[in-house]
């Protein structure tokens, strides 16, 4: 079934752009666009869109707080904000409000039409899941079932790992029991949200058990940033040598800002240039949205 959208930002041109882009690429239906923030929140949950592009910087109320005020009425849709700001703490209160991915004005719609078919994805993804949740409730679950789902989960996780240049790599590890965890919230409720420093405490927790020795949440984390970088730089380098690298073109835009990616072929040029940056909780939302769920072996 096609995916409703909902635009709310102050440039025409912009509106007209993603307009086009869902059309050109049947990505779904546009039920409605908006130029202010002032009936944001409302005008959300009247028309109830499987997703929701919107501006940070919005006349009379910001995006942010439409994102907040929309969920606190009940909308259970994605947003993917689209805006020029470059503030990584406003980019930050972005993502911790609710938003899936970040795209970075002026739009690249190579980078524009992936992530909204990875988000896409995420809510088929949530729609299966909430099914098979149903029928295993129904039917009960059989263990060696589960089993062959983690195996198959474990294999892909490893396809995309390797993809990306850092299968084994210290912090991959870590980086797979997060998204499995996080599939895991997933599928006991679609709905939910979550959080990375609760999920990186939990697995502070398991391998402090699992080696007989004290490991804080903190060094979790700094293990995950340092592996997703290197995937930011192993991504840029097959982009820097040829940029219609398949990998490049696949991996480049769902799990990265695109913008930081181009960040990176530059100091890869030139190491004088700072490195891209790079943002958790989008690198792992990308990785689920390429999961392959839609064959119901969850």
């Amino acid at each position: 079934m096609d995916k409703t959208f909902l635009i709310i930002d102050d440039d025409v041109n912009i509106r007209k752009m993603l307009g086009f882009l869902i059309r050109k690429n049947n990505l779904g239906k546009l039920v409605g666009e908006l130029d202010s923030g002032e009936h944001g929140a409302e005008e959300i949950v009247f028309y109830n869109p499987d997703i929701v592009l919107i501006d940070l910087l919005l006349p009379v109320k910001d995006g942010i707080e439409i994102i907040k005020s929309a969920k606190s009425q009940g909308y259970k849709g994605k947003f993917i904000m689209i805006s020029q700001v470059e503030d990584d703490e406003m980019i930050s209160k972005a993502y911790e409000s609710g938003i899936l991915f970040f795209i970075s004005k002026p739009i690249n719609n190579i980078e524009a039409i992936n992530v909204i078919k990875g988000v896409c994805r995420n809510i088929d993804l949530e729609k299966s899941v909430a099914l098979i949740k149903n029928t295993v409730l129904n039917i009960g679950v059989i263990k060696g079932d589960s089993s062959a789902r983690k195996s198959s989960l474990d294999e892909e996780i490893s396809n995309i790992l390797t993809d990306i240049g850092i299968i084994g790599m210290t912090g991959s590890n870590e980086l797979r029991d997060i998204i499995l965890k996080i599939i895991d919230i997933k599928r006991r409720n679609p709905a939910a949200n979550y959080h990375l420093q609760k999920i990186y405490e939990e697995i502070a927790k398991e391998r402090s058990l699992e080696i007989n020795e004290p490991i804080n949440k903190r060094t979790i984390e700094k293990r995950i940033r340092r592996v997703i970088q290197k995937s930011l730089q192993t991504i840029a380098e097959l982009g820097h040598d040829d940029y219609y690298n398949i990998k490049f073109s696949e991996y480049s835009t769902i799990l990265f800002d695109f913008k930081q990616v181009k960040q990176e072929m530059r100091h890869i040029e030139n190491p004088k240039e700072e490195h891209g940056k790079i943002s958790i909780k989008k690198f792992i939302e990308g990785i689920i949205s390429k999961l392959n769920y839609q064959k119901n072996d969850m």
